[in-house]
């Protein structure tokens, strides 16, 4: 268990810390049948699929075993306000239309329904097997009200400092195998310094309060 959590700690980027924290946070929130998009098992949460009605794994990629192989902007066929809970986890950024994904989760969802998103904003390009866009928050509100959304919660996942120390983590994890082991000495310091980013110091500052590193959205139908 050590070497495993040691592992995690490691290996693992400060968005993924993040997001397995919030999910563990908002687990209450899956209940009834859950559509699970393009969510492949990757972070150290785990879903609570035995306590449901049905959890229904969804990637437009088949060598992933998915229960449904469908694009999000195009899910014919799942019935009409069918689902409990949509679960789009590192989703929407890989997404080239955006816009009527996110209205046929509308549409899929029953009344009262939950729509859960995570994205990315200030991180890198990456392909799977596509990477478009990042969206502010104020873009994401306006998207998603404009569709028939009522937004329950926009979390900020990490400020100017958990940024910073985002491309830190990742340029020492990059570095040849004895250098990268030293700079692993550095990773309890770059803690430290993500917390300030929870400091009214950097949420209330003009320039630094700015950064992001991403969002975690919860809406309801």
């Amino acid at each position: 268990m050590f070497y495993k959590n040691l592992k995690y700690y490691l290996n693992s980027t400060y968005r993924r810390q993040s997001l397995d924290k919030l999910l563990q946070k908002y687990e209450y929130i899956y209940q009834g049948t859950v559509l699970d998009i393009g969510g492949r098992d990757r972070g150290k949460f785990k879903k609570p699929k035995d306590k449901l009605d049905k959890w229904i794994f969804a990637d437009i990629e088949p060598k992933h075993k998915p229960d449904l192989v469908l694009d999000v902007a195009n899910m014919q066929n799942i019935e009409t306000e069918s689902i409990d809970v949509i679960n789009s986890l590192e989703l929407f950024e890989h997404v080239e239309q955006i816009n009527q994904g996110i209205a046929e989760c509308y549409r899929v969802l029953k009344r009262g329904g939950k729509f859960i998103i995570s994205v990315p904003f200030l991180y890198q390009i990456h392909a799977d097997p596509y990477d478009f866009q990042r969206w502010t928050p104020t873009k994401w509100k306006n998207e998603l009200i404009k569709i028939g959304f009522k937004i329950e919660n926009i979390e900020i996942m990490g400020r100017f400092f958990t940024v910073r120390n985002s491309m830190n983590k990742t340029l020492i994890q990059s570095l040849p195998i004895i250098i990268r082991h030293l700079g692993y000495l550095l990773f309890p310091f770059f803690d430290l310094l993500n917390k300030l980013d929870n400091t009214n110091w950097i949420k209330n500052h003009p320039k630094l309060g700015n950064y992001h590193g991403g969002y975690f959205i919860i809406a309801k139908k």
